[in-house]
Formats: C-alpha cells, sequence, structure tokens
C-alpha cells in the first residue's frame, strides 16, 4: 500500500516536473516575447516620434507657405490696384490732350479759312485791278491815238 502510494507520488512528481519544465518553456518563451515586443514598442515609439517631428516640419512648411501666398496675394492687389489708377491717370491725360488736339484743329481751322478768305479777296482785287489797268492801257491807247 506504502509502496503504491510512493509510486503514484513518483508518478504525480514526473508529472509536475513535466508540467514544470512546460511552464518554464512557456514562461521562458514569454519573457523572449516580452524582450522583442518592448524592442518592437521602441522601435514603434521612435518611428512616431520622426513622424510626428516631419508632421511638425510639414505644418511648420505649410504655415510658412501660407503666409508667404497671403503676402503675395495682398503685394497682388496693391499692385493692380496701382495699375488701374496709373491707367486712370493715362486715359484721363489722352483724353485732355485729345481734346487740346481738337481745339488747336479748330482754331487752325478757322486761321486757315480766315487766310483763304483772305487770298480769295486779294486774288480778286488783284483780278480788279488787272482789269482796271488793262482798261486804262485801253483808255490810255485811245487817247494817245486821238491826240495823235
Amino acid at each position: 500500500k506504502v509502496k503504491n502510494a510512493y509510486e503514484e507520488s513518483l508518478d504525480q512528481l514526473e508529472t509536475m516536473k513535466r508540467e514544470n519544465r512546460n511552464l518554464q518553456q512557456d514562461i521562458s518563451d514569454l519573457s523572449e516575447q516580452l524582450g522583442e515586443s518592448g524592442k518592437n514598442i521602441h522601435e514603434l515609439e521612435k518611428a512616431k516620434k520622426l513622424v510626428e517631428q516631419e508632421k511638425s516640419d510639414i505644418q511648420t512648411a505649410l504655415e510658412e507657405a501660407e503666409a508667404s501666398l497671403e503676402h503675395e496675394e495682398a503685394k497682388f492687389v496693391r499692385i493692380q490696384a496701382e495699375l488701374n489708377q496709373v491707367k486712370s491717370d493715362v486715359d484721363r491725360r489722352i483724353a485732355e490732350k485729345d481734346e487740346e488736339i481738337e481745339q488747336m484743329k479748330r482754331s487752325h481751322q478757322r486761321v486757315v479759312e480766315t487766310m483763304q478768305r483772305s487770298l480769295d479777296a486779294e486774288a480778286r482785287s488783284r483780278n480788279e485791278a488787272l482789269r482796271m489797268k488793262k482798261k486804262m492801257e485801253g483808255d490810255l491807247n485811245e487817247m494817245e491815238i486821238q491826240l495823235s
């Protein structure tokens, strides 16, 4: 009876040793997995920090680009307003010069018309004077003939 109990105890001891070895192997495997997981977590955290830094750099670059774009747009609007002002000034000056030219043209046209009338009157007077001269010469010739 004791021998049976002893053998059963030895069997149980052997079973327990096997289970203990299996459990120790499981613990070893889990510890190894835990170590690898720790390394993976550390690598993931480093990668996360790098990605966050890249995100921050890109965000900063985006903000700078947006600020630069706003500045350039404001410059464009200002330059466009100045261009419109200059165009308006040029158009106004052109209109003023066109009006001056038109006034000078009318004035010169009146002068030309006046000169033409004077020239026509002078030509008529000259023609009249020539006609009278010929008549007088004819009259003079007749008088000379009558006197001779």
